[in-house]
């Protein structure tokens, strides 16, 4: 599934209950079309007063029967459907050994007095480069806690740009998966979103990675945010 579909069923299932109410009040709207139609057939008399009154009772049993399906179908997809769906697109990218740098150094013969949870990596170290305006996520901050859909502003502005991708991995094992990509500059703006939902609670490691215009991964912006359950 591409991250466009998959971000259609995502919204779909996010928005249920909007969804709901919007199709609920189409069905009384059509059923009363529908009452109203059905008693102005049976007191019709004349031919072409009749044809009219059939044509709107037709009318009304097409939506009708076009909002009960599309009723059932976000059932369907609410109820059945969304608990089997990914939270995200995986794509797994091959670890590499990392050395940090820039904005956020985290070495392993470094002692932090108080570490902070990119300090629990256990697979080597990591090479992190956030700079203003170039390459950062500015939301969420490194630290903050999230849940459920999230957002990502950021910038990513690097010279001979290609592309960019942003992932996600635990701490106890470096291992990044791909959350979607993107082949847009961008400059304090949303860069795309993550869905938490489905995520073990704990502390998760997120990368923001440019490309350049041959394809070859510059150094990231790396975070470290705290997964929490929906409230």
């Amino acid at each position: 599934m591409d991250n466009f579909s998959y971000s259609i069923l995502r919204g779909l299932v996010d928005y249920r209950i909007g969804i709901f109410i919007i199709l609920s009040l189409g069905i009384i709207l059509f059923l009363s079309k529908f009452l109203r139609g059905l008693r102005e057939w049976q007191k019709s008399v004349f031919g072409l007063e009749r044809s009219i009154a059939q044509r709107k009772l037709a009318g009304s049993v097409a939506g009708l029967t076009l909002l009960a399906l599309l009723f059932i179908g976000e059932f369907l997809l609410a109820t059945i459907v969304s608990p089997r769906m990914p939270s995200i697109s995986v794509v797994e990218t091959p670890t590499a050994e990392l050395v940090l740098s820039g904005t956020a150094t985290i070495a392993e013969e470094e002692k932090l007095e108080s570490p902070t949870p990119a300090a629990t990596i256990s697979q080597g170290a990591l090479v992190s480069e956030c700079v203003e305006g170039v390459i950062e996520i500015s939301s969420p901050a490194n630290g903050d806690t999230v849940s459920g859909t999230v957002e990502l502003v950021g910038s990513v502005n690097v010279q001979n740009f290609g592309s960019y991708k942003y992932e996600f991995t635990n701490t106890g094992a470096i291992n990044w998966v791909t959350i979607a990509a993107n082949n847009s500059l961008k400059l304090d703006e949303s860069l795309g979103f993550w869905y938490t939902s489905n995520l073990t609670p704990g502390t998760y490691l997120l990368q923001l990675v440019p490309l350049d215009n041959t394809g070859e991964e510059l150094t990231p912006c790396i975070i470290a945010v705290e997964v929490v359950p929906e409230p």
